[in-house]
């Protein structure tokens, strides 16, 4: 059982200092650019006005410091190389559910959003389809004008496995085109909830184990492709833009590459960190959940090595399918005018502080994600240190949508369009501290035996000196 806990923590650009009794969790993340496309080479006067297309790429629990992100040819060549990438981005809670309502919504967990992954903490709750899912960026987005997909997981309690039950089927508000999945990620035997006509009707669709018509990050890609066709092709008379999320179950457990793909990396191992397996006199220095781990045994270590290869591998699909997307773009003629956002809902750990596989910590690895945003005409790879979270997503792309920089009052992010919109090889925009500190907090899956003042003295030998 985990205990519930909040902490705001001062954070610098690059590092944290952890010192506070905290356990964490983390969500996806999304970004964009500014309602204009714009090129560095094009005078202010000469400003296309145009509203982008916007297509926001998902992971779930990617990692950006223990190697998640080096064996991705495609998405170094087309959005790394290309695009501006945001090397401190953060989720305020490393966890899916409360995560992927924060980007959605651009809430902090506490202003009635997900608490945690259960109904009854809101995950797909009633409190949660009351209010804050009616005002999610797709929400807005769609009164702008803009056509809505969205392909992939959603929250992880979304649906249920009955067709005679409406709330099996239900449609979130915003969403034009509707692909969900139903529950928590998966590889095969999905069940997806589609619809196509803005939620009026919907159905469940049960696929089975064969590869590739059942292999779902597959199934996913093909989705969004076909809508980027639908909103493309020649024979609509809706020329409005597009607002697109695919979101795929990978690397998330049970971490199954496609068929192709396995064997790939076979034999490698996790990064041995400089924390990785910590000694006991560093476990002492941590707060008293920490202090009940074990160290990790060779067992342990070979899940961990095992993991770390079947992460990578499962990846190498969802690099492939980054290649289609920008191919058909391209094909097109619609990258020049099309925002891609790359993110994960948080990150993951493989050892660290004696944690095997999981996530949920204040440590970087579990809240940093990464964070790549590729604007259209951009052909020039920059890097920003500032600082954005995964509540900032929701307001970025509100203001990229509506043109509007009056973000609503109920999203606690920020809108960083304008980092996005001084960029294209031109860095004289002059230096913008977005911010200093942010809020970081978990609320724990269940009801703890004890508070954290009466948890039981550490088994180890420890003090408790954080009994607060």
């Amino acid at each position: 059982k985990m205990v519930s806990v909040g902490l705001a923590a001062a954070a610098t650009a690059t590092t944290f200092a952890m010192r506070y009794t905290l356990l964490l969790i983390t969500a996806l993340a999304l970004v964009t650019d500014h309602y204009s496309v714009v090129d560095a080479s094009v005078s202010k006067g000469e400003t296309t006005r145009k509203p982008p297309n916007i297509l926001v790429l998902l992971t779930d629990d990617q990692d950006i410091l223990l190697g998640g992100m080096d064996r991705m040819p495609n998405l170094r060549r087309y959005m790394i190389d290309r695009g501006v990438t945001f090397s401190n981005a953060y989720v305020h809670t490393p966890i899916c559910c409360p995560s992927r309502s924060s980007i959605l919504s651009g809430r902090y967990l506490h202003n009635g959003i997900t608490k945690n992954n259960s109904v009854s903490g809101n995950c797909n709750g009633r409190q949660w389809q009351q209010d804050a899912e009616k005002k999610t960026f797709a929400v807005y987005a769609q009164q702008a004008g803009y056509r809505t997909s969205y392909a992939g997981k959603y929250l992880n309690a979304y649906g249920c496995q009955s067709s005679d039950n409406p709330e099996c089927t239900r449609v979130p508000p915003g969403w034009d085109k509707w692909y969900g999945l139903v529950g928590n990620s998966r590889y095969y035997n999905a069940t997806i909830v589609v619809s196509d006509d803005n939620g009026q009707t919907s159905k469940l669709v049960k696929h089975g184990n064969a590869y590739p018509s059942d292999y779902l990050p597959d199934m996913l890609c093909d989705r969004t492709l076909a809508m980027i066709r639908e909103f493309t092709s020649s024979t609509t008379e809706d020329d409005n833009p597009f607002l697109i999320v695919n979101a795929w179950p990978t690397p998330h457990g049970p971490f199954t590459p496609a068929p192709w793909a396995e064997h790939a990396f076979d034999g490698a191992k996790a990064p041995r960190t400089p924390n990785w397996n910590a000694s006991s006199k560093s476990m002492q220095q941590k707060h008293w959940l920490l202090r009940q781990l074990m160290p990790i045994d060779n067992n342990t270590e070979k899940l961990i090595d095992i993991t770390f290869e079947h992460r990578l591998e499962a990846l190498l699909s969802v690099d492939s399918h980054v290649g289609k997307i920008f191919e058909l773009l391209e094909e097109k003629e619609e990258l020049d005018n099309t925002i891609i956002i790359y993110t994960s809902d948080h990150g993951y750990q493989l050892g660290q502080h004696r944690l095997a596989i999981d996530k949920r910590h204040l440590y970087e690895h579990d809240i940093k994600v990464p964070f790549i945003a590729f604007s259209g005409m951009s052909k020039q790879a920059l890097s920003r240190q500032d600082i954005v979270l995964n509540i900032d997503i929701a307001p970025t792309i509100y203001e990229l949508t509506t043109g509007s920089s009056k973000i609503p009052e109920t999203m606690d992010g920020s809108s960083f369009a304008s980092l996005l919109y001084a960029r294209r090889g031109n860095d004289n925009h002059g230096e913008f501290t977005f911010r200093d500190d942010f809020l970081i907090s978990y609320h724990g899956e269940g009801f703890p035996p004890c508070g954290m003042a009466q948890c039981p003295l550490d088994p180890h030998g420890g003090s408790m000196p954080d009994s607060w």
